[in-house]
């Protein structure tokens, strides 16, 4: 018997030492307790099996709920954005137009583009119903864009400077030399030929009309010179132009209404006739 205790009590104390005596009090006092333990655990896992699957379909129906919520928030911030830009340009065309406030301006919106080799020109939805003639000067907020070419009841057609047929008279404005800007047509570049050796070209000079032939207004931006090609054997030195317009994203331009081209060829011949 004494044996049998020492035993007992030894289990005991090795159990207590190792944490499973709470264990065996709690089977002691009630045996279907371990039972009951085994069989909820199993419960909630069959649970999770069951529920999962809709579980997993309530998360994809908020994933889909959110995501449509940011192509919403997109689309506005898009919006927003095209708001904005519209914004600029027109406060970019509003401080152009106080910088000339002499001139009498027409606001006029690209609606096509030129998609010939033949011709650089856009269309404006401005024509004779809004007083618009051929020969009109067409600038946008940054400077000379081109001439109205043709014209309908409610469109016009607008060459622009680039094209390979334009020419423009224009003035340099540090060295005062002039010469004619000719078009480089699609992926050529703007120059400015007959300008004379007595200049000195310096690159970065802006170039403006010179109101010389009557077709354009004077000291209308055109852009700056980016190279000059000069040799002393020549006669006339040349210069390539940085235009200031960027005409593949004219959205807005002005057609200037109150100026009158001049026509001076008949000046041209001796005879004047």
């Amino acid at each position: 018997m004494l044996a049998v205790l020492l035993g007992v009590a030894l289990l005991l104390s090795i159990m207590d030492s190792t944490g499973n005596l709470d264990l065996l009090l709690r089977l002691i006092r009630n045996p279907s307790a371990p039972v009951l333990e085994w069989t909820s655990s199993r419960a909630d896992l069959v649970d999770d099996i069951v529920s999962g699957p809709r579980d997993l379909q309530a998360a994809r129906e908020e994933i889909s709920l959110l995501q449509s919520r940011i192509d919403e928030l997109e689309r506005q911030n898009e919006e927003l954005n095209e708001v904005q830009g519209e914004y600029q340009l027109l406060l970019d065309l509003f401080n152009r137009a106080r910088q000339e406030p002499d001139l009498r301006r027409l606001t006029a919106t690209v609606i096509g583009r030129d998609t010939s080799l033949a011709m650089r020109s856009i269309i404006i939805d401005k024509g004779t119903d809004d007083g618009v003639v051929v020969g009109m000067p067409v600038e946008s907020a940054r400077g000379l864009a081109g001439r109205v070419f043709r014209t309908t009841a409610r469109s016009s057609q607008v060459v622009l400077i680039t094209d390979n047929a334009s020419l423009v008279a224009a003035r340099l404005g540090s060295s005062r030399a002039t010469g004619i800007l000719k078009g480089g047509g699609i992926g050529g570049s703007m120059t400015i030929d007959w300008i004379d050796l007595k200049h000195q070209i310096e690159i970065g000079e802006v170039v403006l009309t010179s109101g010389l032939g009557g077709k354009f207004p004077q000291d209308m931006v055109i852009g700056r010179v980016s190279e000059v090609d000069r040799r002393e054997a020549d006669l006339f030195q040349r210069a390539i132009v940085q235009p200031a317009v960027d005409f593949d994203s004219l959205e807005m331009v002005f057609v200037i209404t109150d100026f009158q081209p001049v026509d001076t060829e008949i000046f041209s011949s001796p005879t004047g006739n």
